[in-house]
């Protein structure tokens, strides 16, 4: 039989398809839900809509209940303690988190329901299912994603300090290997596009990890980058710049960043000091003052004069600050100072990374994004923003890695530019990302480059599934 238990305190259901041990959930996957009501408008199920990502096989646990159906033509996974259809199905705003086992096994779900639908009425229906919370092992706050067990593990080079997946390494649940340390935690990094965020990661983590450019929104998913050092683990989460989106790409992108702010231990607003600030500073700095972590004002750019006087004044009144820091993170003043505020301010624990990893990315991603920063580079009006590259082919060959790699644009035009009279600029974005590929790997490699049309793809959710940028497959 399947189990409910509900959280007033959370507003969160949850639904088990089996007994949880501890450790037994491993990762988690965002999918959109809806509560199935009655007549009487009681709780009578849920409703999930799946994709083609999720397997029969992982769906074992839940097709075992008499309770639970799938529906193949619209990939509904309908969890109805009722045998007649419901008479009414309301569209949850946040979605459902699927808790899965290290063999992807989806062991139940939790959604967020508002609370004028969990009132003793409305959950009669469910209450001969109902478990107390103390019953039940309900899964901690999850840190890992599993990739799709029907698809391909991706191929790893050499560099031991990357994952192999795209997904966040697992967290050791006890900490059993991992150091215990004074300050271990998240911190954000979050601000309006071009306020240099990515360079900013880069500088502190003393190497680079994030691709920059003059170019705003060049960030487009969260990338972590890990400090280790004997006090503290850091994990800074670079974020896309938040702004206002014109296509599903920038909802996503905007989406992303903007679920960052409240699972961080400590959340850095960082603004070009050089300029004044604008109504998207105060949105952004609306949203920071929402968490209750520690909320750090970060002054970039202190290196360049400021334009009309000192903006100082203004940025501190677009909110309340713990503590604010002048910094240039392309010089590195004040840099010492930041990371001291931040690590003071994070609580203690088990390190969350092992010592050498730097990046949660794996290198497939990093070189893609390599080659994309010199499209950004190169090219002008339109076409940077339209391009997104992926990794079609990783070969060890005997004296080089190939790798063969697709630049997406959305329009031929497009196309003819990134390609150039003979081949020219695609040949020079190859050569000189090449260098900066080889140096990050550590030996040679060969880069094949091809550009390809995909027609209005920022705005299809089918192209943003296939080039990865869908939310359930990010961290935030």
């Amino acid at each position: 039989m399947i189990l409910f238990s509900h959280d007033p305190q959370a507003g969160t259901l949850y639904c088990y398809f089996t007994e949880l041990e501890a450790g037994q959930a491993v990762a988690e996957w965002e999918y959109p839900a809806s509560l199935l009501l009655d007549r009487a408008g009681r709780i009578i199920g849920v409703r999930l809509k799946l994709d083609d990502e999720i397997t029969l096989d992982q769906l074992d646990l839940a097709l075992e209940h008499e309770h639970v159906s799938l529906d193949m033509q619209y990939g509904h996974l309908n969890v109805s303690t009722s045998t007649t259809d419901p008479a009414q199905v309301v569209d949850l705003e946040a979605a459902a988190l699927l808790d899965l086992d290290d063999e992807g096994r989806v062991l139940g779900f939790d959604i967020a329901v508002p609370k004028e639908l969990t009132t003793p009425t409305r959950l009669a229906v469910l209450e001969p299912y109902m478990v107390a919370l103390d019953d039940a092992d309900v899964p901690p706050t999850i840190t890992q994603r599993l990739p799709p067990r029907n698809s391909t593990a991706p191929v790893t080079g050499s560099m031991p300090t990357l994952p192999t997946d795209r997904m966040v390494q697992p967290v050791q649940p006890d900490g059993a290997d991992l150091a215990l340390l004074p300050h271990v935690g998240f911190v954000a990094l979050v601000g309006k596009p071009n306020v240099g965020k990515s360079t900013l990661l880069n500088a502190m983590l003393g190497q680079k990890v994030a691709i920059v450019s003059p170019r705003p929104q060049t960030t487009r998913v969260p990338l972590r980058g890990i400090l280790t050092r004997p006090d503290a683990q850091v994990i800074f989460i670079d974020t896309p710049g938040i702004h206002e989106p014109r296509h599903k790409l920038g909802q996503f992108m905007v989406e992303t960043a903007r679920r960052s702010i409240p699972n961080a231990d400590v959340v850095c607003m960082v603004v070009d000091m050089s300029m004044p600030p604008t109504r998207l500073d105060e949105h952004i700095a609306a949203q920071v003052q929402q968490t209750n972590a520690p909320r750090l004002l970060v002054l970039n750019k202190v290196d360049r004069p400021p334009r009309q006087g000192s903006h100082l004044d203004a940025y501190r009144a677009l909110g309340t600050w713990d503590t604010e820091v002048a910094v240039s993170a392309r010089t590195g003043q004040g840099l010492t100072a930041l990371l001291e505020a931040i690590v003071t301010r994070l609580p203690a624990g088990h390190a969350l990374y092992p010592d050498e990893q730097v990046v949660d990315q794996t290198e497939q991603h990093l070189v893609a994004e390599l080659i994309r920063e010199k499209v950004l580079h190169f090219t002008r009006d339109e076409v940077p923003h339209s391009v997104a590259v992926e990794v079609e082919e990783w070969e060890q060959r005997q004296k080089a890695t190939y790798i063969r790699l697709s630049i997406n644009v959305e329009k031929e035009s497009q196309k003819g530019i990134l390609i150039g009279a003979g081949g020219e600029m695609l040949k020079r974005i190859g050569t000189i990302a090449r260098v900066d590929v080889e140096q990050m790997l550590g030996h040679p490699v060969f880069l094949d480059l091809w550009v390809k049309t995909r027609p209005n793809w920022r705005n299809d959710p089918a192209s943003l599934g296939w080039l990865g940028y869908r939310l359930k497959d990010w961290q935030c």
